[in-house]
């Protein structure tokens, strides 16, 4: 049996990508577990400084229906295993892009709102399924959805479940990037390489804090107090210094 995830290379970006193409990346535990095991050991990996995730012609149809039958409490294990991806990709240090072609329909859309950036060609097809299969939106949609297009098209996303597509996902910041067909990995891998080029620390700092919105100014202002007082005493900090005062890109270490 093929390997559910791979894993590329390419410098110090590292392109994650699903591997059921005959299942259109349904996620089964396969699939959802080999995503947890890969980004857990990605964030271990202290040349990787960013990751693009993507599923081939078509990133992920949702969850796969074939599991939908089990008893309740048996269901319910499987999900919490389940989120666990969607936490290792949420609560890492890394960056993580979604290259998205095809489609990604409900817990596929979900695993791409969990990424930090989004970029899909104008063919490419969102759709928040839920509804018309008698569900809730899940893993973790109900929490990344509104951060990215606001409480009225998430309530008109999720509750009506039409399907949104290219420039009017843009239009609405589903996605970050709308790129011509072809080059939606090329443009997530060159994201990766502009990310792999600033401060890893900084990068993390800032995961941290928005996995925790919402919060209030008193919590954010000491956050950000306790965590530069740290980034202020790195090596990073220091070169950052020094090659902006050199006129110089920056050689950041992670350290």
């Amino acid at each position: 049996m093929a390997e559910a995830v791979l894993v590329q290379r390419h410098g110090a970006v590292a392109s994650v990508i699903m591997n059921r193409p005959d299942k259109r990346n349904a996620l089964n535990p396969e699939l959802y577990l080999g995503l947890t095991e890969v980004f857990s050991g990605l964030q271990d990996e202290p040349t990787v400084r960013a990751v693009v995730l993507s599923g081939g012609r078509h990133f992920c149809a949702g969850g796969d229906i074939g599991g939908l039958d089990a008893p309740a409490l048996e269901f319910r294990h499987e999900m919490l295993r389940g989120q666990r991806a969607v936490r290792s990709v949420i609560g890492g240090r890394l960056p993580v892009i979604a290259a998205v072609e095809g489609n990604a329909y409900g817990a596929g859309l979900s695993l791409a709102m969990a990424c930090d950036f989004v970029v899909a060609d104008e063919h490419t097809a969102f759709c928040a399924v839920f509804p018309r299969l008698g569900l809730v939106p899940d893993y973790g949609l109900l929490w990344s959805l509104p951060q990215r297009v606001g409480i009225a098209k998430a309530r008109e996303m999720m509750m009506f479940g039409e399907v949104v597509r290219g420039q009017q996902a843009l239009d609405c910041k589903l996605i970050d990037r709308c790129v011509p067909g072809g080059t939606v990995q090329e443009t997530a891998l060159a994201m990766g390489k502009q990310l792999a080029s600033v401060a890893p620390g900084t990068i993390a700092a800032v995961k941290a804090a928005l996995s925790r919105i919402p919060m209030s100014l008193d919590s954010i202002l000491a956050w950000e107090a306790d965590t530069q007082a740290v980034l202020a005493h790195s090596r990073d900090f220091t070169e950052g210094v020094r090659a902006f005062r050199e006129k110089r890109s920056p050689s950041f270490q992670n350290r």
